[in-house]
Order: structure tokens, then sequence, then C-alpha cells
């Protein structure tokens, strides 16, 4: 992150400076006396020469984050901004600066007409404006456009585009410079000089508005979803490296139309399996039946602050208990939520036709219809579920709850269990944090001595920090999955969790109260508890958090196939970055994997049985909370080191600047959704698919059918 600030500032100020060359050597010729002309080249040597220092500590910045971060982190920026700043500045470098050299004559006598042609010369005028645009161009492009794998068509247009804004300067340098040669002396008045100047900056503005209608109209056509698709980018296939699949050789290679589920498919490969056909064994009765309603409710918070929720049997956050090892079955049923409803199970490795994304793994349930969800609960821990139609908004709105699976046989003795569900809801006294009802302090009486364990889960979409104060703890699991041997975490530890993370948090009662909360010990508009024995506090008070707890160094490793030595099957790049532009034929503020945003990403396709690694790089300016359906990740590198203590995630929160290589087995066949867990990023487009090359698409997505996730 500091490297990009870094970047901003210094892209800023070239721009500035060689602005302020472009004007000075737009005025040279206009000089009337030798004196005059000295004194404007040797200013002009001067802002010429503190450009060229402060591009050469961009170059080194640059140079910086190659040597700390890696190539990932640089190479859009190598490829496309360089050579874009880098040319002009040369030419500076070698053919202007000595030419302004040659301008400084002392005396106060009128300067030859050699000494105003050259000064009048096109070129010394436009290289410093093609260094201000060129730079201008690169301080956007690292805030707003940041170039990520470009590709030839993506550095020849920011070449042309530099060379379009140029055409009008580049016509009244021309014409000046033609009378100057002919000896028709220039108008030096000021009034003339402005005049000319606005007409120029007016033809100008006329092409910079040309370009941008037609860029405009362009990425409202090109940007516009399919009306139908079977959810995979078929022209952009990345096997990883790895061995050949049944998609390689050919983009056109399962180009066909999704068809509803049938008993074959058609195929002559009779290893060639449809989504629909993925439910896994679900021939045993089912142990534990549920029903869930989804339901436009009122909901009173425990402030007062009423919200217009979609719900699941019309509360917040309903919980679904069950043992470990039991066979469960789920009936979602739409009363009236007009779009459709589904429900995924966040974390829970089910077989792929249970994921529910609609349009992959099923159709959405539309309003008075119904649909099962039937799988055996293999993964004990705490979890959570939710709507993946127009998940960005159905989220938000209440639709989804928990999912706790109790272990076979609790080794932990526990006494008290808290579940603490975080949302940010729209009420009508503005946005409102909660756990769950709750958006103030709860108050819960617990004897000294007995053993407490909290279910923490964030359902925001941002990542959250939590402060426990009044003892110490352990973080027992991440994700539903056991940390092995946790150590004590000290008093006024902090721990964050990411958009659709889970932390069990667990504590022995002490003879004094402790307290929670969201937020740092300043923040006191967040909710949070209070946990007391025999007398209830007055009010909770924070002091200042001592740290933040670090899962990179924590318990013991965790080992298993990919965390072996052995060399991965395939390895993916996903390179994470925001640009501005249009989604859908609306203008946003993309959020972009490897430059690109859904359908136009790629799609990662293995084989069954791979070892796989992904290195995430997050290049933008947001932090993203990746998370993959069917799958639980190995946390194997920070920032390129390998982390002390390997950790199974299945939401992995990537910030500004960082990078991580996560690795898994490719053990659950289907198509699965890769996507940034902060759904406002997967609604514009920061999702991909994971798919196996043996399966084969049951469903569509698009307007058509009405199967829209995100």
């Amino acid at each position: 992150m500091f490297e990009t600030i870094s970047s901003i500032m210094l892209t800023v100020a070239m721009t500035l400076l060689w602005g302020i060359a472009g004007i000075t050597a737009a005025g040279l010729p206009y000089a009337k006396t030798s004196r005059s002309l000295n004194h404007r080249s040797t200013f002009l040597l001067w802002v010429a020469g503190t450009a060229l220092v402060i591009s050469t500590a961009w170059y080194g910045t640059i140079t910086l984050q190659l040597i700390q971060d890696g190539w990932l982190f640089v190479e859009g920026t190598v490829k496309m901004l360089v050579p874009l700043t880098l040319l002009p500045q040369l030419y500076i470098g070698g053919a202007i600066l000595p030419r302004l050299k040659s301008l400084r004559i002392s005396g106060g006598e009128p300067p030859t007409s050699a000494a105003l042609e050259a000064a009048a010369h096109p070129s010394i005028l436009l290289s410093f404006l093609a260094a201000a645009l060129a730079s201008g161009i690169s301080a956007f492009g690292t805030v707003f456009a940041q170039p990520v794998l470009p590709g030839l068509y993506q550095v020849g247009y920011r070449f042309l585009l530099v060379a379009l804004l140029l055409l009008v300067p580049a016509m009244f340098a021309n014409r000046r410079y033609m009378k100057v040669k002919k000896g028709i002396p220039l108008r030096r008045g000021l009034a003339v000089r402005l005049l000319k100047l606005v007409f120029a900056s007016i033809l100008t503005i006329i092409v910079a508005i040309a370009i941008l209608v037609s860029n405009v109209l362009v990425g409202v056509q090109v940007s516009k979803l399919p009306e139908a698709s079977d959810m995979m980018n078929h022209d952009w296939i990345d096997e990883g490296g790895g061995a050949p699949t049944r998609m390689s050789g050919s983009s056109n290679h399962h180009q066909h139309h999704a068809h509803p589920p049938s008993d074959s498919t058609d195929s002559a490969d009779p290893s060639q399996v449809e989504v629909a056909s993925l439910t896994g064994d679900i021939s045993q009765p089912a142990d534990r039946t549920f029903e869930l309603v989804a339901q436009r409710k009122t909901v009173t918070l425990a402030s007062g602050a009423v919200v217009d929720a979609w719900t699941y049997n019309g509360e917040i956050a309903p919980e679904l208990r069950v043992k470990q090892g039991e066979m469960i079955e789920v009936k979602l049923v739409n009363q009236d939520i007009d779009r459709g409803v589904t429900i995924h199970w966040h974390g829970y490795n089910v077989p792929n036709a249970m994921d529910g994304v609609p349009g992959m793994t099923q159709n959405i349930v539309k309003p008075g219809e119904s649909y099962i969800y039937k799988f055996r609960a293999e993964q004990e821990g705490t979890y959570w579920f939710h709507s993946h139609q127009q998940a960005a908004e159905q989220v938000v709105k209440g639709l989804f709850g928990t999912l706790i699976v109790e272990p076979k046989q609790e080794t932990d003795v526990i006494d008290e269990e808290v579940i603490l569900i975080n949302h940010r809801w729209e009420t009508d006294q503005g946005y409102q944090k909660a756990f769950g009802y709750h958006d103030q302090f709860q108050w819960k009486q617990v004897k000294p001595g007995k053993n407490v364990k909290l279910r923490i889960i964030n359902a925001h979409n941002l990542s959250e920090k939590c402060l426990l104060q009044g003892t110490g703890f352990r973080i027992a699991s991440i994700d539903g999955m056991r940390i092995q041997d946790p150590q004590p975490l000290s008093d006024g530890t902090t721990f964050r969790l990411a958009a659709g993370g889970r932390y069990d948090v667990v504590f022995t009662m002490p003879d004094r109260p402790v307290f929670l909360k969201l937020g740092d010990a300043k923040n006191e508009s967040n909710p949070g508890v209070v946990f007391y024995g025999e007398s209830v506090p007055e009010k909770p008070i924070f002091q200042a958090e001592t740290t933040e707890f670090d899962p990179s160094n924590y318990g013991r490793p965790v080992v298993n196939d990919v965390t072996a030595a052995s060399p991965f099957d395939r390895e993916f790049h996903m390179i994470l970055g925001n640009e501005m532009g249009f989604y859908n034929g609306r203008f946003h503020f993309l959020w972009t994997i490897n430059g690109e945003v859904y359908p136009r990403v790629p799609t990662f396709v293995v084989k069954e049985g791979d070892r796989v690694k992904t290195t995430f790089v997050n290049k933008s300016l947001g932090e993203h909370p990746m998370h993959l359906h069917g799958h639980h990740m190995t946390v194997l590198k920070k920032n390129g080191k390998k982390v002390a203590t390997p950790w199974l995630t299945d939401t992995l929160n990537v910030l500004p600047g960082e990078s991580y290589e996560v690795a898994f087995i490719a053990d659950n066949p289907g198509m699965w959704m890769d996507h940034c867990h902060n759904l406002d990023h997967a609604a514009t487009g920061m999702t991909l698919h994971l798919m196996y090359d043996h399966v084969l698409p049951s469903y569509e997505v698009g307007t058509r059918s009405g199967n829209l996730p995100d």
C-alpha cells in the first residue's frame, strides 16, 4: 500500500511539473530579449530536471516493489505505464534539454532569429505536453484504472490517446514555428496569446470529449451481460500450466447452450456428468428436517430501530443446529421475494448440486415455489447460509442464518455458548451495526469459572475487528476448522473477521466483567456484549487494544496433502485490481480479476484429484475477502514468505498490497464460484469460476432464466 500511495504522489507531482514545463515552453518564442529567453530557458531546465528526478524516484519505487513483492505486483505498470512515461522523458533528456541549454544567451538585445526558431520548434512544446499527459494517465491509472496483465491493445491505446490529445497543440505549434521560420514576427500581446490559448484549449477539450463519448458508447455496449449463458468463459480457459484437460486445445469446446438436467449427457464419454446429478448420496432418510420460508418482514432491533427486512421464517438469522454425520433436509419456500431466492451454505463443502448458486447449481426458487436441499453434515463447526440470488441486495436485506454442526464427540467442556452474527442494517434511523437483533450492548450473566464459547460470524461486506477485554482467551477455530493446540491470547488482543468469516472464541469466566465489542476501544457506537458474574457493571470501559491476532503464527501447523513438498498439478494467479468503467451498461467503480470483470474473467479448469495452488495478489485500493465454494483452502504463504502455521480457511481477507499463496485438493467435482465476498464487488464482476473438466452445465444464467448470482 505504501508503494501505491507513493506512486500516486509521485505521478501527480510529475504531471504538475511537466504541465508547468509545457506552459513555460509555449512562451519561449515570445521572449523580447536574450535575457528574457535565458531566464525562461533556465527556469524550464530546472523544472524539467526536477521532473526527471521525481520520475526517477517513481521508477525506483516500482523497482523496490518488484524486489519486495514480486513481478505480479508490477507487471501491468512495467508493461503499460513505464514505456508511456519513459519515451517522452528520454527524448527530453537526450534531445530537448541540450537544446534548451543552447538558448541561454546573455545580454539584453533582441534574440536572434536562429534562437527564436530553435525556441519555437514544435518538438520542445510537444515533448513536455506528451510527458505531462503520460504522467497524468499514469496517475489516473494508479487510482482508477490499474493496469493488470495488459495486452498490446491496452498498451497501444494509451499511446494513441496521447497522440490524439496532442493533435491540436501540434497544429498550433507547427503554425507558429512556420511563422518564426519565415521571419514573421509573433504578436506578443498577452490578450492575443490568451485568446489563442483558450481557442487551442477548447479544440483540445472537444477532441477529449469525442474520445470520451466514443469510449462511453463502446463501453456501454461491450459491458452488457448476455441474456443467457452457462457462466463459463470458454474463450479464456486457464488450466494452470498443468496437464491437458478435456477443454484443452479449443476455446469452443463445451460451447453449447445450457440444457435442462437429464439422465444422460450429450457426450459419448461416460465419465462426464452434469451439475444436476452431483447430489451426493442422498438415498438415506433425513435425520433432521427444516423449513425456511423466505418472506418480507418488518423487524425491530433492540434500540427500537425498524428494518424492512427480507428474512427466513420472519426472523433475523434463524439457527439450524445438527450433529456431525446427520443427514439434513432443508425445504426452502419462497413466499414473496419477487426475484427469487436460493440458499448457499457458506463454507460448507456440500455436493455441487446443493451449493445454492442460481444458474450454476440450480434455478431460482420463485414466489410460490419450493426447493429441497439435502446433504450429510460431515463437517463440524460454525457456518452460515445466505441467498446467492442477487446476494449484494438480498444478504444486506437479511436473507441469512446460522448453521451450527456439533461434533460427534465434544472434547471441550463448554458451559455457555453465544452466537453473534454481525450485520449492518439499513433502518429508519440510518445504517446500524448489530449482533442479530442487538444493535446495542447485551448483558449476560455467567458464573465465574464457567467455560464460554463465542461463535462469531461476520455477515457484513467488510472485515470487522473485535476487541475482547477482561480475560485471556483462545481462538478455537477459524471458518469452522479447529485450530490445533491454540495458545492463550492476552487480554486486549483484537481479532479481525473477513466478510463471511467465522471465529470460535473460548474463555473461562473470571471473577470480573468481560467485555466484547465490534471495532476498536474508541468506537462507542458499535454493539457488544457484557459478561458479568455477581454484580452488574455500570457500563463497559475499554482500554486501548494491545495487539492484533495473526492466524499465520498461531497453534500447530495444519498438515495435509498440500503442505507436503510434492509439486502442484496446477498453479493459478488471481490479480485483484480496480478501475472505472461500465458493467452491464452502467458506469461503476469496478473491481477486477486479472484485469477483467465477469464474464470476461478466466475460467480455472482442474481435473479431479489435482493438487491446486492459487496466488492472490491485491493491487487494488480495497480489501477483498476471497471465497472459494466447495473447498477449504490451506494458507501456505503471505507476502511471498512461508507462514509459520498454515491454516485452513474458506474466506481469506486480502488487504491492499498483500499477496497469499493457498492450496487445495480438487476432491469435490462440480462448477464452483470463486469470488470476493464483499458482495458489492462480486455484483460488479469480481467473480470467476472453478470447473472440473468432466462436469457439464445443467442451468443457464441471465435475464432469460432470472438466475442472477453474485
